[in-house]
């Protein structure tokens, strides 16, 4: 989606006094529609990010509905020879899963520019983001109020956004779950959705040999005028192997706090009595 410049005024500011130096793409405040810009404008904006070997770190402004349209025509070349962290969410899920499954390179799910404003109250997910940039461990904790068995989980983190991960099945971008941690979340779709989206991941055998699931937020998640049968937490017991365990409610995704992840990378999850510990770095 489009965006205007006060929308990401306190990112910049935020990103400057971290000592990073924001170079702005010469399209960002563009309007085609809903988008920020025609697929050529945007895909002009990103590709400079990619192929300049200044930039370090390239932020996706905010997600919406669009990468999906210029994935394919994105030249990784120069990606490839001079990686760089690629940062953001939601619709973003597309790239992250190029990166992750199709090259091998591993990208940030986190906050975008256009969330900043709303998590410098809360701090920790902006904290723990400039410690990804510049190359710290990240850690979090939290009650295992499911009561989970004990245990310690190492794995490749994979995933993102539940819609758009199944938009891309079938395709080169696809997911291989093998031995991995699979994170998904989801903003603003219908129950019976996210039944079918889960099934679909089920029938495809994308539930087999997982170390573990991971729920972030399942935000704003809607009904239709008779309500659906059955919830969440039924869906994914009726639809995964009972033996994989699921951590719930893990704050990433659309919500506040929103922790950033490392996908593409070994995750740590430890399970003991009181707490699961979450760790990468």
């Amino acid at each position: 989606g489009f965006l205007v410049k006060e929308q990401i005024t306190n990112a910049i500011e935020i990103l400057s006094n971290w000592n990073l130096k924001v170079h702005l793409g010469k399209n960002i405040f563009s309007k085609f529609y809903t988008f920020a810009g025609n697929d050529e404008q945007r895909l002009f904006d990103f590709q400079n990010a990619i192929d300049d070997n200044s930039i370090k770190a390239i932020f996706c402004a905010r997600g919406g509905y669009g990468t999906l349209r210029i994935l394919d025509k994105i030249n990784w070349t120069k990606f490839i020879e001079n990686p760089k962290w690629l940062i953001g969410y939601s619709d973003i899920t597309v790239i992250h899963s190029c990166l992750n499954n199709f090259l091998t390179i591993v990208s940030i799910h986190g906050p975008m520019p256009v969330n900043f404003e709303k998590l410098i109250e809360e701090k920790s997910s902006l904290e723990n983001l400039k410690k990804i940039l510049f190359g710290k461990k990240i850690k979090y904790i939290f009650p295992n109020e499911k009561k989970l068995t004990n245990t310690v989980i190492e794995g490749k983190l994979i995933g993102g956004n539940l819609s758009l991960l199944y938009s891309l099945r079938g395709t080169k971008y696809d997911f291989n779950s093998n031995n991995c941690i699979l994170f998904i979340e989801e903003i603003g779709e219908y129950m019976y959705h996210i039944d079918r989206m889960l099934h679909n991941f089920k029938f495809g055998n994308k539930f087999s040999g997982l170390k573990a699931i991971i729920l972030g937020g399942f935000t704003d998640i809607k009904e239709n005028d008779s309500p659906f049968a059955y919830s969440l937490a039924e869906i994914i017991k009726e639809t995964t192997n009972n033996k994989t365990p699921v951590i719930n409610d893990f704050p990433a995704g659309h919500s506040i706090p929103n922790y950033p992840i490392i996908l593409g990378q070994k995750a740590k999850i430890t399970i003991s009595n009181k707490e699961i510990v979450f760790e990468q770095g």
